[in-house]
């Protein structure tokens, strides 16, 4: 597959970005996009995780102890098996990026790293 950039100012700015760094147009592109679509996954992954505890109690009630698959907030499968399910996730979505969670009666985590440093405990 060939992908063409054709404005002109982006261009410039890629070639400016290539000289000055000594990596090829192509890297710069390359690495540009992957982190783009990275966020993008991010992002998309987010919106789902807000999607998901928002219908918990529901989710509870249909698929008890299995695992669901969530995209564009719509549940697109099911299982018990969370193998099965990622192969058809994959099957169907490629990689796009689908949440697929455990569907289960426990309360939910949420961690905040306040920063700081863990230090590896040494035990003899």
């Amino acid at each position: 597959m060939e992908i063409i950039l054709a404005e002109p100012a982006l261009v410039r700015r890629v070639e400016q970005w290539g000289q000055e760094t000594n990596r090829s147009a192509e890297k710069i592109l390359e690495t540009a996009v992957q982190a783009y679509l990275d966020e993008l996954e991010r992002e998309s992954i987010r919106a789902e995780t807000q999607a998901f505890w928002a219908m918990y109690d529901d989710l509870l009630k249909k698929y008890p102890g299995q695992h669901i698959a969530l995209y564009q907030g719509k549940i697109v499968a099911h299982d018990k098996d969370v193998s099965r399910l990622e192969e058809r996730v994959r099957e169907l979505f490629g990689l796009l990026p689908v949440l697929i969670a455990p569907v289960r009666p426990q309360p939910a985590r949420d961690l905040l790293w306040l920063g700081g440093r863990i230090d590896r405990v040494e035990t003899t």
